[in-house]
């Protein structure tokens, strides 16, 4: 039988050091997670990922927001005439 804890707390910092990725909240609880450099290389690659779609979503959205606010602005110019 595996026993699984799962335990959340809000990310406040985050330390690397040669073989651990430590974590801790504005509490000072902390988590340890023993790594590898496979597992560094792992993670980077899993963040530059996730930061690349996080930065497509943002650049949509002000993409979105943008061509709301030249609509508007249009609008009102078309009204003023």
């Amino acid at each position: 039988m595996k026993v699984k804890q799962v335990v959340e707390f809000e990310f406040h910092n985050v330390y690397t050091s040669w073989n651990a990725l430590e974590f801790s909240d504005s509490a000072d609880n902390s988590v340890s997670i023993k790594m590898t450099d496979d597992d560094y290389l792992s993670l980077a690659n899993t963040l530059e990922k996730k930061a690349n779609r996080i930065r497509k979503e943002r650049a949509e959205l002000a993409a979105e927001e943008a061509r709301a606010e030249a609509a508007k602005l249009e609008k009102e110019n078309d009204d003023e005439l």
